[in-house]
């Protein structure tokens, strides 16, 4: 925006007064050097707009036509105006960029600002507003509606040509207009114009110098200006520098350069996420917190159910506009089926001790600590005997139910007529056999109870699982048969029993009380047992 007179910055009421900029001196508590008119630090260690922290930067459009403004008679107080192009009078201060950054040290916020212009037209008076919320785009023409929450500020940056001594006051948002103008007090803020020719870099832009008064800059400590509490948090998002058409309040606002985002808050930010390994499992995780408003309620649970790669609502906790201080976070005893995997933190001031993750939050924290625990699965060998002493069984079936809809049919194979499952989560398992092997009996179709709660796997060096085991009975078949030497020559009857006296297989032969020749009884798959055969021949 071109030829501009004042610049409006949005900070909280004080009372007005003018302060003497001290050369090369920084506000305490500050390493800004913010009252030495140049861009560069002049003190190793510290910082000025080169390394500015939090920087954000605004650039005018070209002076002519393409230039924007507020117009239609524009005033501060006004929350709905317009944006035009190329009605700015030539007699105001022509604005080229400005910049606003801040950080929290301790327990004080600080605001440090800057500009520049394309002239040197004398007397200044720039308006920086600064906002809690974001404004409207004002980068294209029309109507706009402001957005202008309780306690805002404009701080007014003013000083009369041939001075390099700036005037800073501010006022607040009331809701519906600015309040009265309060000077900022000199123990609490400095600034200066440049008294020589430096070059104009801000936010990296191109170099272009500016000769003596056509920059200028100054840090405020908003706690010691009572301008926010340092026990709330009080974050700024935007920042824009207008102009007026003269140095009266009421009069009409110009000149503008567009709104930045600006990062200013004497709070910070706590995330904390839970994952699963694998992802997604349907688990409750429980936590405890101390300190600040983390100390009540005191605990939270989260869950990862559902979650392949992206984290949700359900698995993340975010602790917001925490105050400065020490805060901690400590996941409670491990559910059964999980082992606690590991806790990293990011961010600065963030650590973590095995479950325990600590957050030390200044203003503008941003810390995120993620708890990543292991699902526990284990294994059941199943070994498949016969009655028989030290006889294994290759080809038993059997069937495995369990957590969930979990469902598995095994063989058992080999020498040693086992089968091993692995990759299953701790719980109870019920384990029933469904088949035996060719030539034997199940003894026992009962499902069975297995639980598994111990982390290992079938290839383990030394398998530390679930085992069952289950014996069958062999199966035998009996054939009695008498045959004449000479057929026919004799006749003869089987009948074989039990040792319950039952007939067993086609017996008697013959069926009837007739002889044959020959008899024959066949039974198969006898239990191990007391049979009985009698045989008649030719009574």
């Amino acid at each position: 925006m071109r030829h501009r007179r004042l610049i409006v910055l949005a900070l909280a009421v004080v009372a007005l007064v003018t302060f003497a900029a001290v050369a090369w001196g920084n506000l305490t508590g500050s390493t800004f050097e913010g009252n030495d008119g140049n861009l560069v630090v002049n003190t190793a260690g510290n910082k000025d707009w080169v390394n500015a922290p939090n920087l954000a930067v605004g650039v005018d459009l070209p002076s002519g036509t393409g230039d924007n403004s507020f117009g239609q008679g524009a005033k501060e107080d006004d929350v709905n105006t317009t944006v035009v192009a190329g009605s700015i009078p030539n007699s105001k201060a022509d604005l080229a960029r400005f910049a606003v950054s801040g950080e929290t040290v301790g327990a004080n916020t600080f605001l440090y600002l800057a500009w520049s212009r394309e002239n040197q037209s004398g007397t200044v008076n720039f308006d920086f507003e600064i906002n809690a919320a974001a404004q409207p785009d004002l980068t294209t023409p029309g109507a706009k509606v402001l957005n202008r929450t309780v306690n805002d500020l404009l701080i007014n940056y003013a000083f009369a040509g041939g001075s390099n001594t700036p005037t800073l006051t501010v006022r607040k948002w009331s809701g519906s207009a600015w309040g009265t103008a309060a000077t900022i007090s000199g123990a609490c803020s400095e600034g200066s114009t440049n008294a020589a020719t430096v070059a104009d870099t801000l936010g990296g832009n191109p170099s272009v110098n500016r000769p003596a008064q056509q920059f200028g800059e100054a840090a405020i400590n908003l706690v010691c200006a009572g301008l926010i509490d340092s026990n709330s948090c009080a974050p700024f998002t935007s920042a824009y520098v207008k102009s007026r058409s003269s140095t009266s309040f009421t009069s009409e606002i110009k000149d503008f350069i567009a709104p930045v985002h600006l990062s200013l808050s004497n709070c910070g930010k706590l995330t904390i996420i839970k994952r699963t390994a694998p992802r997604g499992l349907n688990q409750d995780f429980s936590y405890s917190t101390t300190g600040g408003l983390l100390a009540s309620p005191g605990t939270f649970t989260l869950n990862d159910t559902g979650n392949s790669n992206a984290d949700s609502a359900g698995n993340t906790k975010v602790f917001d506009n925490l105050h400065a201080g020490t805060y901690t976070v400590t996941e409670g005893n491990d559910p059964a089926g999980f082992a606690f995997g590991s806790l990293s933190c990011t961010g600065t001031g963030g650590s973590s001790s095995g479950k325990v993750a600590t957050a030390v939050i200044v203003g503008g924290s941003d810390i995120t600590c993620v708890y990543v625990n292991n699902q526990q699965l284990g294994a059941i060998k199943i070994t498949k005997n016969s009655v028989k002493p030290n006889t294994h069984l290759a080809g038993g079936v059997f069937s495995i139910t369990g957590p969930g809809s979990y469902t598995n049919s095994v063989t058992t194979a080999g020498a040693d007529g086992t089968v091993c499952v692995d990759g299953l989560a701790f719980g109870n398992y019920t384990v029933t056999e469904t088949a035996a092997p060719t030539g034997y009996f199940i003894d026992d179709t009962t499902g069975h109870t297995v639980t598994v709660d111990t982390n290992t796997t079938c290839a383990a060096a030394t398998y530390i699982g679930e085992t069952f085991t289950a014996t069958d009975t062999p199966k035998t078949d009996i054939v009695a048969t008498a045959t004449a030497q000479v057929a026919g020559a004799t006749a003869s009857r089987v009948t074989c029993v039990n040792s319950a006296s039952v007939n067993i297989g086609n017996s008697p032969q013959p069926s009837s009380s007739t002889f044959s020749d020959p008899a024959s009884v066949s039974a198969t798959g006898l239990r191990p047992g007391t049979y009985t055969c009698t045989i008649i021949v030719d009574p």
